[in-house]
């Protein structure tokens, strides 16, 4: 009876739980990440600086930042996954804390490279789905940071921008 009760109680919850992010990436109802960043680059001036995939109210979300060099300006924008279509954008100067991902961007624009041409490159032999992806600066070198979500764990890899070649001491699982 009590567990009865207890089911009873608890069931609710449990229909009402959020799905995972690995439960909706599996279900594959959305567009590609890359495909996203594509759309994107082609409509504005800027790099892509950081890329990261949330759930918000049961919905697969991505989230863009794009650095223009030029304005000194980063460019917030939130897609819905499922479609690409855009849910919010805003922008700002950017300030101190950004510079690691300004001066990785201004190398990357150097290589007349985009972001999804780097992130393509770097998750060419890896498996998994792609929920974040940051340019960054640090020790004098500039890299694209990677979090790939597969079926056993999250796998975090560097990439160097200048070498094009993974950093396998900044290699971690």
């Amino acid at each position: 009876m009590v567990r009865l009760l207890l089911a009873i109680c608890f069931l609710p919850c449990a229909v009402m739980a959020t799905p995972s992010m690995r439960t909706l990436l599996t279900n594959g109802d959305f567009l590609k990440p890359i495909t996203v960043m594509e759309q994107l680059e082609q409509q504005d001036e800027g790099t892509i600086s950081d890329f990261d995939v949330d759930v918000e109210e049961g919905l697969l979300v991505y989230k863009i930042s794009m650095v223009n060099v030029d304005k000194h300006q980063i460019s917030k924008y939130q897609y819905r996954a499922l479609d690409g279509a855009l849910l919010a954008e805003k922008s700002s100067a950017y300030v101190s804390d950004d510079i690691g991902q300004v001066n990785a961007a201004k190398l990357l624009q150097a290589k007349h490279m985009k972001f999804s041409e780097l992130v393509t490159l770097a998750i060419k032999n890896q498996q998994g789905y792609l929920t974040q992806a940051e340019l960054d600066h640090d020790l004098s070198i500039s890299y694209l940071e990677l979090k790939l979500l597969n079926q056993d764990s999250k796998n975090t890899i560097a990439f160097d921008i200048e070498t094009l070649r993974p950093l396998p001491l900044l290699k971690w699982d």
